[in-house]
């Protein structure tokens, strides 16, 4: 078999006057025969695919299980340098409906740097999930993955809870009785349960966001997810630092920190698939306010007359907004606050958000090139001795990591994807600028080298050697830890001796191979199939 690439048009001449002159060589053959000859047969074509030199991939999974989606997502793309957005067969897009929970976006134009990132904001959805988001900045040509979680309503992860009520409305969409929906966040080790309520009057009209009345019999689905739940954070729709299109002071596109008390996601549908986006009259949220909770504002735990901060969320932009501020009032078993609503949208409700920022960059020191490590940056409540939060956590193989942040005492630690051991971390109060935090890589550990590759569904007689992420982690576990091979290669670090390991690769589902990691560094073969309408495969 006859390999060439396809890039190479003087060699793809030289093959097909070879095989031409073959076959007129054939004296016995007659000239129908002659013309029926295929000079490309059996000639595979080597591809080195990258349909932008800018990308980044994501996976959309699971909040509870931690595993990629299975089923259709949709898929929305704002922000700044939305125009550029292309997909993996390089098509110019903002939304599209991707068939499991798998991201690929290509950026067209000039590569983003540090001093001149680009902004994304990917935005998605699933039948029977609560809608979420990730504001990504690029600054490089391939790009850090990103994880997106989404909660399945009837199955949230820990730190949540879920309740459906059936809220029966007339032919001209009126609530026919009062409504409660009451829901209870269990408790978990020595956080609190949490207590939310949503009260719909009787005499409620609901209408949808063209204006025509909601009827029939609509099913009301709230989760509520505690602010105190690590597990519920890492759910939080945009991130924890995620900006708000409007602040409390009036700024748009504020950047800073979310330090949510609680928040809730709230979706009322009928049958017909018509969604409630607005109310005739308030509805009213109620939730339970922990004492132990920390007020950055007031530097103490929170108490009676506080003032928080209400933020709802648009599904379809991804988008935060100030709604206005409430007081603590002291409830029967405890603090609580009242939040009146009249359009429907998902709340959180945070201490107040400072008007305040500044950037930080921190600097991974003795970091081997495509190493891969697991980040996450920790802000304490009260100096270091307080308890702390996680602000941000990823996979990542970059040498610099900035965040914009608001005055406070934090902390970056650095873990190995693969055991989760402490490579190094640094503390700072008030952190502004660069700021360096060393590492150390334990000693003994092997690579293993691999090469992807994809072939055609459609039989096209073409070997792609594309540029992508590959996930990796002990066999039998969620995998954490990621590289980016470009044109087919790179390489998996941090392994341990004799241990069992998979590697995957992410196109419209997974596609992962097992090995072993042996004894020394080792070489290995990760095979994948692209779709007929790849672009790679139309030729």
């Amino acid at each position: 078999m006859k390999n060439l690439r396809l890039l190479s048009s003087y060699s793809l001449l030289k093959a097909v006057a070879l095989s031409t002159t073959i076959g007129l060589a054939v004296g016995c053959q007659n000239l129908k025969d002659i013309q029926n000859i295929d000079p490309l047969k059996d000639v595979v074509f080597k591809l080195n695919y990258q349909p932008a030199k800018t990308q980044i991939q994501g996976l959309v999974v699971d909040a509870k299980t931690g595993l990629p989606l299975q089923i259709p997502i949709q898929v929305y793309i704002v922000g700044k340098d939305a125009s550029r957005a292309i997909t993996f067969d390089g098509k110019a897009i903002s939304t599209y409906r991707a068939p499991k929970g798998d991201i690929f976006i290509g950026l067209t134009g000039a590569e983003p740097t540090r001093a001149t990132p680009a902004e994304l904001r990917i935005v998605v959805d699933a039948d029977g999930y609560t809608a979420s988001s990730m504001n990504l900045t690029l600054t490089r040509a391939l790009n850090d993955p990103f994880t997106i979680r989404l909660v399945k309503f009837d199955a949230p992860p820990t730190g949540a809870a879920s309740k459906a009520l059936s809220t029966p409305a007339s032919a001209s969409g009126v609530v026919t009785s009062p409504r409660v929906v009451e829901i209870t966040t269990p408790a978990s080790g020595s956080i609190a349960s949490t207590q939310l309520s949503l009260s719909i009057p009787a005499s409620t009209a609901l209408k949808d966001s063209k204006g025509a009345p909601v009827t029939g019999n609509v099913t009301t689905s709230v989760v509520a997810f505690n602010g105190q739940s690590p597990e519920a954070l890492q759910a939080f729709p945009g991130g924890l630092t995620a900006p708000v299109a409007k602040s409390a002071q009036g700024k748009t596109d504020a950047k800073g920190l979310f330090n949510p008390i609680g928040f809730v996601a709230i979706e009322m549908k009928n049958p017909a698939g018509q969604i409630v986006s607005t109310f005739s009259q308030p509805v009213m949220i109620q939730m339970s306010v922990p004492t132990t909770t920390f007020n950055p504002a007031t530097g103490r735990p929170i108490t009676v007359n506080d003032r928080l901060e209400i933020y709802s969320y648009d599904e379809l932009t991804g988008a935060w907004t100030f709604e206005r501020e409430v007081a603590v009032r002291q409830a029967t078993n405890g603090l609580a606050v009242d939040v009146p609503i009249t359009h429907l949208s998902y709340y959180s409700i945070t201490t107040q958000r400072a008007a305040e920022t500044c950037s930080i960059t921190y600097t991974v020191r003795n970091l081997p090139t495509g190493t891969a490590y697991v980040y996450s940056l920790f802000r304490y409540d009260q100096g270091f001795g307080g308890t702390r939060q996680v602000v941000a956590s990823q996979s990542s193989t970059d040498g610099r990591i900035s965040f914009t942040v608001p005055a406070g005492n934090y902390e970056l630690a650095l873990y190995d994807p693969l055991d989760n051991t402490l490579l190094g971390s640094t503390r700072s109060t008030n952190p502004c600028g660069d700021i360096g935090v060393d590492v150390t890589i334990p000693t003994g550990q092997l690579k293993a080298a691999f090469t992807v590759r994809a072939v055609c569904e459609n039989g096209k007689n073409f070997e792609v050697y594309p540029t992508v992420s590959v996930y990796y982690g002990e066999t039998g576990k969620t995998p954490v830890a990621v590289a980016t091979f470009e044109n087919g290669k790179g390489i998996l670090t941090g392994l341990k001796p004799n241990t069992s390991y998979t590697a995957t690769v992410y196109y419209e589902g997974g596609y992962s191979v097992d090995f072993n990691s042996g004894t020394q560094d080792s070489e290995h073969l990760l095979e994948y199939v692209l779709k007929s309408y790849t672009q790679a495969c139309k030729n």
